[in-house]
């Protein structure tokens, strides 16, 4: 297996003896697109550091809506994953793999131990949930209080930063918005009216990104 290169996460990069540990003595996974790494309600057992692929963390509310809460990259580990093992408390969110997705696995026991024993182990892993809650706190804020209409069209604006066409649904960005894809739909097209964006199945093509910013900001 090869090492995992040093990442930087925010301000928090990855210790060496961490590396040293996934190359030496990591049992590897492998998730398939769309398998769960674990579900809500489960017991995690296993402390997990990303090696390639993502994962999405979303909540699903009692309506069966959900809401993605954060993505895990390479190189990072799962907030929830980490709250569960300190807290031995049962999952509160789902995680799920967006594309074929490896992971390196230790112990509940092992990493436990890490944590206790090790200055760095702490700094990695609190700097990470420290990330989180901070990109948590702003999405509840956009939830309670911005118009589901600048959300979206701020999403876009933030997707459309990597090119203009963005392949998705309005199933995924209903999910990532926490809301229901008849509105996403209906937004979108009142977008399209504005000639802000263009669509096609599976595809949104941002056509004037300058109207997609008055909108974000409430014009």
């Amino acid at each position: 297996m090869d090492a995992l290169p040093q990442r930087e996460i925010g301000a928090v990069s990855i210790p060496e003896f961490l590396s040293r540990e996934i190359e030496r003595h990591g049992q590897k996974v492998s998730l398939e697109p769309g398998q769960q790494f674990f579900e809500t309600g489960d017991g995690v057992e296993v402390f997990a550091v990303l090696i390639s692929g993502s994962l999405r963390v979303f909540a699903m509310g009692e309506n069966g809506r959900e809401i993605t809460l954060y993505g895990v990259e390479p190189g990072e580990c799962c907030m929830v994953n980490v709250l569960c093992l300190i807290s031995d408390i049962r999952s509160p969110a789902t995680a799920v793999a967006e594309e074929a997705t490896e992971a390196v696995v230790f112990s509940r026991e092992t990493f436990l131990r890490w944590l206790d024993q090790r200055a760095d182990m702490r700094s990695f892993v609190f700097g990470i949930t420290a990330n989180r809650v901070g990109s948590m706190m702003a999405l509840i804020e956009e939830v309670a209080f911005q118009r589901l209409d600048c959300r979206l069209a701020g999403y876009l604006v933030q997707r459309a930063a990597s090119g203009a066409t963005i392949t998705t649904t309005h199933d995924a960005i209903a999910a990532d918005l926490g809301t229901a894809r008849e509105v996403v739909s209906r937004l979108l097209k009142s977008f399209e009216r504005q000639k802000a964006v263009s669509l096609a199945r599976g595809a949104i093509t941002v056509t004037d990104i300058a109207v997609l910013e008055r909108l974000a900001g409430g014009a």
